[in-house]
């Protein structure tokens, strides 16, 4: 019995006071202070709601437990899913209450029911956010049932009519497995199957777009199965104007855009894109300015590298230097030396192998600017200058050529002396960059360690040595030594055919001219101009250059940028540095690569983009464009704002149930209606630790069994209704009694 101390000793001595009369009276009184004290008593067991989750993920699981399950009375069992429905004992099974898991709505159905506390049998995952209710939460984790689902289906953003398009389905997995999913479209039905990890996956399907296409997905696997439906449809075919390029005009016309060969450049521009390879000369002050003026308002631009464009064209001096993503590769004049080994061993082969050295040094030769400065000593017995270091001009050329040609073989392989010569004929000059390229096919006759340390000499003044071992004779170790040494590049060459090829990279790494030529391995950094692309063949012409601060270089061959791309304005520009009628006229992907970066040049922040993508956080909506005020996100009658994550990018993200359509707003005005994705009942998160919070939060615990749960608790009766309803008995029979007494 609950009793206030004060109370009850006040209840015990008033009906004993001086006055209080009759005896009834005092009962009377004495049952309304008791009353007023609130006494109550341990009589009624707690009633007991058990949830039963009866979702896709934990259903089997759910059922299993339930057969152990013993609660005493009162007991109320609630299956639950998305919807909540009473059942008459805990192993009813129901499969009608939705693919979903309301939790939230579980809870407060079970308060509903005047739970005094839960018993929870799930598996903790819940699309709706949980809050702890005010009685405890004892609950009993379960493993969700293995599963594999398609969570979406990723379109790409403005798809033109004839593009290479490539869609892909986003497969979720808990458990690794083989899933094979079929993509099917009016007369095409392509299947693939792969085996998935936990975790989510994305299988790409890719096809010609042509017109409205709806598209169906279905995935099977031993998991389980699940299907998708989307369609997709063709934006606005862009229009491209092509000054100077008809290589680019072909590859953009076999990927459906509407282009326009022009002589001269119309105004006002009405193009998406407009594609450069004349000269900057070509162009008058009015088109330059037109040019520059529709690039910062959110038009595209693209600069090619044909023999009448970019560098060749003097864009590097036009008022739009500083708008394209590269400019040349501005450097002072480098001197270098061939060591070149004329003993009677290079005498072999046919071509000989000094016939090809030769070959591959008149590469050096004209690749050389008037600026550098070349020279060449031979050595075989002895040392002898072929010609010392002079700048390449068109007569030193000339007069080196004549030189080469009278090169005879013959004598033995003493290398020390000329080596050390040449040091000293680049330590005379005063150029930034010196180097030595040594060559022999055999075994020097002097002492290697004497040979080394002037390679540590050179280095120390700055000159760098590069060797070649040309054949199995020549002795590699020293050479290779040589070059570690003299932070030099190393060239191991079994087959003398190979040496007119790699003295011409040699070249085109130490001079440098306006265009080599000759084969350029092409790299491709993760970009949406490059994603599906195979690796492009070598481009045969390059031009030097460097990429702009603020660009991002998307192809580059060691280094060296082939693509370079970034924003200006509103707008999008980009620059190639090799030439498309002569790079890769070959490569049955080309016309997919330039479709690609013209389709990412027009897609500016003028034309602003979103997406959206569910994840553990919620749903997060990212808009791309430029705005004079931040976009905002409307769902559910409430407005969000979208704050600035990167240049030009802007984000929000809603609740994790939030589900149906969203809203961006620019100033007042719809610019997008946002379709949110549904849901996963399979979301990659612990739902047995979403449990013991829930349970530690509302005093409860997480239990590892059925039989765990601990006993009912008596709840507490209260007396003050019924010690009213007494004191009101004694009250009457009282004022009966007196009645009775004054009739006497």
């Amino acid at each position: 019995m609950h009793l206030a101390f004060p109370w009850a000793l006040l209840a015990l001595l008033l009906p004993f006071l001086p006055g209080v009369r009759p005896p009834l009276r005092r009962l009377v009184l004495l049952l309304l202070v008791l009353a007023a004290s609130g006494p109550s008593l341990p009589l009624a067991p707690a009633r007991t709601v058990v949830l039963l989750d009866y979702s896709p993920s934990a259903r089997e699981a759910v059922w299993a437990q339930a057969t152990q399950l013993e609660v005493p009375p009162p007991a109320t069992f609630l299956a639950f899913a998305e919807a909540v429905q009473e059942v008459p004992t805990p192993t009813a099974r129901r499969t009608d209450l939705g693919e979903g898991t309301d939790l939230a709505a579980a809870l407060e159905a079970a308060l509903e029911r005047g739970a005094d506390r839960i018993l929870l049998i799930s598996d903790g995952l819940s699309q709706t956010p949980v809050l702890p209710p005010p009685v405890p939460v004892y609950a009993l984790s379960v493993p969700p049932s293995p599963h594999v689902g398609l969570v979406g289906v990723l379109l790409p953003p403005y798809p033109a009519e004839g593009e290479t398009v490539e869609v892909r389905a986003v497969v979720e997995a808990t458990a690794p497995t083989e899933v094979t999913v079929t993509f099917t479209r009016p007369g095409d039905r392509v299947s693939v199957t792969r085996r998935v990890p936990i975790g989510r996956t994305s299988i790409p399907y890719r096809f010609t777009l042509e017109g409205a296409t709806p598209l169906t997905v279905t995935l099977t696997s031993p998991l389980g199965a699940d299907q998708a439906r989307a369609e997709l449809r063709p934006a606005g075919t862009p229009e491209v104007w092509v000054l100077g390029d008809e290589a680019a005009a072909r590859l953009l016309e076999a990927q459906a855009f509407r282009v326009r060969r022009l002589e001269a450049l119309p105004l006002p521009i009405r193009a998406d894109a407009v594609v450069i390879g004349r000269a900057a000369r070509a162009f008058s002050p009015v088109e330059l300015a037109a040019l520059e003026r529709f690039l910062r308002e959110g038009g595209a631009l693209l600069f090619s590298a044909t023999p009448e464009g970019l560098f060749f064209g003097g864009w590097e001096r036009s008022p739009l230097a500083d708008e394209i993503p590269v400019r040349p590769a501005g450097r002072s004049g480098v001197a270098l030396v061939l060591v070149l080994d004329v003993s009677g061993s290079m005498a072999d082969g046919n071509p000989s192998k000094l016939a090809l050295a030769v070959a591959g040094a008149l590469s050096l030769v004209e690749t050389a600017r008037p600026e550098d400065r070349l020279g060449i000593v031979t050595f075989s017995s002895g040392p002898r200058w072929l010609f010392p270091p002079r700048p390449m001009t068109a007569r030193g050329k000339l007069e080196a050529k004549t030189l080469l040609d009278r090169l005879r073989p013959g004598g033995s392989t003493r290398m020390l002396e000329a080596y050390r010569q040449a040091i000293e004929a680049l330590e005379a000059l005063e150029l930034e960059t010196k180097q030595i390229l040594v060559l022999t096919d055999g075994q020097v006759e002097e002492d290697p360690a004497a040979l080394v340390a002037l390679a540590e000499a050179a280095r120390a003044q700055g000159i760098r040595t590069n060797s070649v071992a040309l054949g199995g004779d020549a002795d590699r170790a020293l050479l290779a030594r040589m070059s570690r040494v003299g932070e030099g590049r190393f060239w191991d060459v079994p087959t003398p055919e190979d040496l007119p090829r790699l003295f011409l990279e040699e070249a085109e790494r130490t001079f440098g001219r306006e265009a080599l030529e000759g084969r350029f391995p092409v790299r491709l950094e993760a970009h949406p101009v490059t994603q599906g692309l195979s690796t492009p063949p070598p481009a045969r012409v390059l031009l030097p250059a460097v990429a702009q601060p603020w660009a991002r270089v998307v192809l580059d061959s060691a280094g060296e940028p082939i693509l370079a791309v970034g924003e200006r304005g509103l707008g999008k520009v980009a620059a190639l540095t090799t030439d498309l009628s002569r790079s890769w006229t070959d490569w049955p992907e080309a016309p997919r690569f330039l479709g690609q970066l013209l389709r990412w040049l027009t897609r500016t922040p003028a034309r602003p983009r979103y997406s959206v993508s569910r994840e553990a956080e919620g749903v997060r909506v990212v808009v791309q464009g430029r705005f004079e005020r931040a976009p905002k996100l409307r769902y559910g009658g409430v407005e969000r704002s979208m704050p600035p994550t990167a240049p030009l990018t802007f984000e929000a993200v809603l609740p994790s149930e939030a589900r149906g359509e969203a809203v961006v707003l620019v100033e007042g005005r719809v610019l997008f209606r946002v379709p949110l994705p549904e849901p996963s009942e399979w979301p990659l998160t612990d739902g047995r630790a979403t449990l013991q919070r829930l349970a530690e939060a509302s005093q409860g615990a997480l239990l590892e069994a059925p039989q765990a749960l601990p006993p009912a608790p008596r709840k507490p009766v209260p007396l003050t209704g019924p010690l009213l309803g007494l004191a009101l008995a004694f009250f009457l029979l009282e004022r009966y009694l007196i009645w009775r007494a004054r009739r006497a």
